[in-house]
């Protein structure tokens, strides 16, 4: 990922309104059909999302959250529990989500809690749209569970360009 002199082409605000906005309503309580997947170690979890994002499988991202975790996206309330965290990403790929690319990641670890802390670039190709590409950096919350780590809470902001 390109460090200085990038100038990522700004995404519209009804794209940036679309994306990792959880579907509204009473009737967005969609089953999880996916296991959750613990991982072995903190980078594991980036590189799975990334895996996932790359699959459009918003099943296997949200198997990477705990059922209680929370994201925390610009100008949104709360996204609140692995179902609407799903919802979520089933809405971005809908919206043309489609690549996902990570650099810089730097984790800190204690015995049973870990943040890491990463800059990145998605993909977002509408269908009948150039694409655009939107740069952002996240922090991730992680837990230890029973054989492994889930994310906990997810925060992320556009990066200036």
């Amino acid at each position: 990922m390109p460090e200085r002199g990038f100038r990522p082409q700004e995404p519209s605000h009804a794209i940036c309104q679309t994306l990792f906005d959880p579907c509204p309503g009473p009737d967005r309580a969609c089953r999880l059909g996916a296991a959750v997947a613990s991982f072995a170690n903190v980078q594991d979890a980036v590189d799975a999302m990334v895996a996932a994002v790359a699959a459009r499988d918003a099943y296997a991202i949200a198997g990477l959250y705990a059922e209680d975790a929370i994201v925390l996206s610009p100008n949104r309330e709360a996204t609140a529990g692995r179902t609407a965290i799903r919802d979520g990403w089933v809405r971005s790929f809908a919206a043309g989500y489609s690549a996902l690319r990570v650099g810089r990641v730097r984790t800190e670890r204690g015995t049973d809690r870990a943040a890491s802390v990463f800059v990145w670039e998605a993909t977002i190709a509408p269908q009948g749209s150039a694409a655009q590409t939107l740069r952002g950096r996240s922090i991730l919350y992680l837990k230890q569970v029973e054989g492994g780590w889930l994310i906990s809470a997810d925060m992320w902001q556009q990066a200036p360009a």
